[in-house]
């Protein structure tokens, strides 16, 4: 590699800290796949709900969490928990994996190799050195090897049923459209089944209806344009599919408890701490 090219390289890696110390900026940690970016999550103390191409599972400490750049995913973080969030563009000179996997560490000795990889990203991301940003590069590469030799042919075997099916195709088509205002029959005809069958089984792969997660999703949204952006609140209720910005916030009041003004006043930052949590690549 010369030192040219060394100099020229833009940075593709982005690496934050879990600790609880982040609530104070981002709640639950909520990321739901709208940045297009390879997603790497590790746990290493505590739990986490994840849902990936619309099914919900629990996790505990040591597990290694993976999900490409097009596929629609939720983290929701513990209060209590601790680990490291690495995002990746799909730019980056890596040959980054095309199936998400959740795969649980449970040998110590292995859980140490990944935390060293991840500490050597920390560090280069750290730092100001020359080359930090293909190093963070060759570090994460050198991490993904590991949790693939790991993981040998587990990934490949994994079968969908017909349940987790219906919830990928619902997953894909909501992130597509979940800001068109479509209602929950319309989604269930675009899958060609009734409402009553979408929901039984979204209820079944994830303890919440269809109904549910099509708001969640939405209003998932609505909380990232309130906080990283300037539009306006009825300018974000109209981008988002609502006929009337008053419906708008009364759902938002509804589950949130506040109104979307109170929201982002709550949640007001500096452009300084703003470009920070940026620069992480949430």
């Amino acid at each position: 590699m010369t030192h040219s090219h060394l100099m020229q390289s833009k940075q593709t890696v982005f690496v934050s800290a879990l600790a609880p110390s982040i609530r104070n900026f981002l709640p639950e940690l909520r990321m739901d796949g709208q940045n297009g970016m390879h997603k790497i999550l590790w746990i290493s103390k505590g739990n986490a709900r994840i849902m990936i191409d619309g099914v919900t599972k629990g996790v505990g400490p040591n597990t290694f969490i993976y999900v490409p750049c097009n596929i629609p995913h939720v983290f929701e973080v513990g209060s209590n928990t601790y680990g490291s969030f690495i995002s990746i563009y799909p730019n980056s000179n890596l040959n980054m994996p095309r199936h998400s996997f959740v795969f649980p560490v449970l040998n110590i000795m292995k859980q140490s190799e990944v935390t060293k990889y991840i500490d050597s990203i920390v560090s280069e991301a750290t730092s100001d050195t020359e080359g930090r940003f293909p190093a963070m590069e060759s570090y994460v590469n050198l991490l993904i090897v590991h949790i693939l030799r790991l993981t040998g042919d587990q990934i490949e075997k994994v079968k969908e049923n017909a349940s987790q099916k219906l919830m990928r195709r619902f997953s894909r088509i909501l992130e597509r459209q979940y800001n068109t205002g479509r209602s929950l029959s319309e989604y269930a005809e675009a899958l060609g089944v009734t409402t009553t069958h979408l929901s039984r089984v979204s209820r079944a792969l994830n303890h919440k209806s269809a109904g549910q997660i099509i708001q969640d999703r939405v209003l998932s949204e609505a909380m990232q344009l309130l906080l990283h952006s300037n539009l306006k609140v009825q300018d974000i209720s109209k981008s988002l599919g609502f006929s009337s910005p008053a419906y708008f916030t009364r759902l938002f009041n509804s589950k949130l408890n506040q109104t979307p003004k109170d929201y982002r006043k709550s949640r007001a930052r500096g452009p300084e701490e703003t470009q920070r949590i940026r620069a992480r690549g949430l």
